[in-house]
């Protein structure tokens, strides 16, 4: 054998050596998880993770948990140091449980070349920055959302029913773009059995508006957005809490009107996502709905199918934030990287699965909050509603409100929201003595906190 030879040999040994150890080292390495179930936890376990580990040799294995136990369980290994996860379910309202236990994502973001860019700025805000790891970033989208506003396009463009709204109210019926001509909207096709609705007798009642409305996260999702759309923040830099501004008795009491004279009693027993099969069956005009309902709505077997309109939220006439259309919080749909050994070659998995395959990623979760998402021909050719849904969708995007900033927002802010409006939609106590009440115990929390003296 020549030097020559024998070198080759050597040099094609080690690399080979290397090679195997690679595949080794690949094979050896296992990424972790934490789910919440839904579109994204199926696009992950179902299509992404086994194409990962085809290309790569890594497995990704995604643990669905369920939504009541998600946070508890993350909490706990996650302050016990188990490992258990590499990656985590974020919603930004969470993120003061897990702010000592997760990495900087910084530092992977420039070696990788994630492009934070990608995402409308009022989302990077939301899930990937947070004042309790200021100058980090701490998260990664993957479907966030926000709700908007559906209705019933055919009738609308009904001649019957434009006739009729003008006759009443003088102005031409049309999708609603404040709330309160959503009111005069959802009054006017709010209607009993036997009564005639664009031109055909209706065999069950129709309803003007819906949204949840159950107790606890139901009815507080859907008031929320009403409160902050009346340009409301909570608190300013001072802490000095501005819910005691006339405007929230204001959207209070026009809220329990809305809910309870054009909304269905079920709608009192709905949560998340509940009711819009009433949509698709032809039973409401107008509805709140979150962008995973709009398989639902779309429905084929429905009537609302093809004739769905999509909007913003509407905006809160004289608002006090100059806001021009209407501003609903966005939900969860993030991921963090717990500090594990994996970290980095979780966030690989995640440029990857978001980045590298933008497209498919949309396709699969159906779920979209990238330029390139609605800017994707293939994406708005993928249902046939999609060409009015995704330029909507992406309007919302522009308007959203912040869930996060301190640890001790779930407590006065949401937790707030849902004791307030609960106990005026019950009749309990005027919408004065609940503001009163909220003011006080928000100030009170405030200064155990430390915010204010």
């Amino acid at each position: 054998m020549t030097d020559l030879t024998r070198k080759t040999t050597i040099a094609g040994g080690i690399a080979l050596g290397l090679t195997m150890a690679g595949s080794a080292m690949a094979q050896d390495t296992t990424i972790r998880w934490a789910l919440h179930p839904g579109a994204e936890a199926d696009a992950v376990v179902n299509y992404f993770a086994p194409k990962y580990e085809e290309e790569t040799g890594i497995r990704v294995i995604g643990e669905i948990l369920p939504p009541n136990q998600l946070r508890d369980q993350m909490s706990i290994e996650a302050i016990g140091g188990t490992g258990r996860w590499d990656l985590g379910y974020h919603s930004p309202g969470w993120f003061g449980s897990f702010a000592d236990h997760v990495v900087d994502l910084t530092p992977y973001i420039e070696e990788h070349g994630f492009d934070v860019n990608a995402y409308p700025e009022l989302v990077v805000e939301s899930h990937m920055l947070s004042d309790a790891r200021p100058g980090e970033i701490i998260a990664l989208p993957t479907t966030p959302a926000a709700p908007m506003l559906i209705v019933r396009r055919d009738w609308f463009e009904h001649p019957d029913e434009q006739e009729a709204f003008e006759a009443e109210f003088g102005r031409a019926l049309s999708v609603p773009e404040t709330w309160s001509e959503l009111r005069e909207v959802a009054g006017f096709f709010t209607r009993d059995a036997g009564e005639t609705l664009a031109g055909e007798t209706l065999e069950r009642s129709v309803y003007g508006w819906a949204d949840a409305l159950g107790a606890g996260a139901g009815i507080t999702r859907s008031f929320i957005v009403v409160l902050y759309s009346t340009g409301v923040s909570g608190w300013d830099e001072d802490f000095t809490p501005d819910i005691d501004n006339p405007i929230v008795v204001e959207a209070a009491d026009y809220f329990v009107d809305l809910a309870q004279n054009t909304a269905p009693r079920e709608a009192q027993n709905w949560g998340f996502l509940e009711g819009l099969e009433m949509f698709r069956d032809g039973r409401l005009a107008t509805a709140t709905m979150w962008p995973q309902g709009v398989g639902t709505v779309e429905d084929e077997a429905g009537s609302a199918a093809g004739n769905t309109g999509y909007a913003p939220l509407p905006m809160w006439e004289d608002n006090i934030a100059g806001l021009t259309q209407g501003t609903p919080f966005l939900g969860g749909g993030g991921v963090f990287i717990f500090d594990t050994p994996n970290s980095e070659e979780a966030f690989k998995f995640l440029k990857w699965m978001l980045q590298d395959n933008e497209i498919e990623w949309g396709k699969q979760s159906e779920q979209f909050s990238t330029s390139g998402h609605f800017a994707s021909e293939e994406l708005r050719n993928l249902r046939p509603y999609y060409p009015d849904f995704l330029p909507a969708y992406e309007q919302v995007l522009e308007s959203v409100f912040i869930r996060q900033g301190i640890p001790e927002y779930g407590a006065v802010m949401w937790n707030g929201t849902t004791e307030f409006i609960t106990d005026v939609f019950s009749g309990d106590l005027t919408a004065e003595q609940a503001q009163t009440r909220w003011v006080n115990e928000m100030t009170s929390a405030f200064r155990r906190a430390g915010y204010i003296e």
